[in-house]
């Protein structure tokens, strides 16, 4: 399977899935506590929309192959991670349920990282034939992780 098939189904389908049982499955503790849960989430969901937006403008329009890449990306956000912008999707994604206080939400969005990993997967072996020794060399001294700091 092609990543850019499996990104087109997955990353709705997942949003979809921590949305719902978000909104249906609330229960936070009250108080203090809760609250400060929901302002990090908004602090979360405000900076991952952010950095999204940052690093999404680094690509071309049509943006959905290797080929559709004049150059592969190395810099800014792509020097400290080679998926960047996964990190920041899986870190709002985590950011819903802590704003709508689920419980089950969270564990659903944690439930979606293998489908991450396979993603990342599928597109590495996509970016290794396409740029071939350039990627591999990137990926040599880049990490994957999606926590650049980890």
């Amino acid at each position: 399977m092609k990543a850019s098939s499996f990104r087109k189904v997955f990353v709705p389908a997942s949003y979809a899935a921590i949305v719902s049982s978000s909104l249906y499955h609330t229960w936070w503790p009250s108080g203090l506590p809760g609250f400060l849960l929901r302002v990090l989430g908004l602090v979360l969901f405000a900076y991952s929309a952010a950095m999204g937006a940052r690093i999404h403008a680094m690509y071309p329009e049509k943006h959905d192959e290797p080929r559709d890449f004049d150059k592969l990306l190395t810099s800014g956000p792509y020097a400290r991670c080679r998926h960047p912008f996964y990190s920041v999707l899986i870190l709002n994604q985590f950011s819903v349920p802590l704003i709508l206080g689920s419980c089950l939400g969270a564990v659903v969005a944690a439930s979606m990282l293998p489908g991450w990993v396979h993603l990342v997967r599928l597109e590495e072996r996509e970016l290794l034939s396409y740029w071939g020794e350039k990627y591999r060399e990137y990926a040599r001294r880049t990490r994957r992780a999606f926590c650049p700091f980890l």
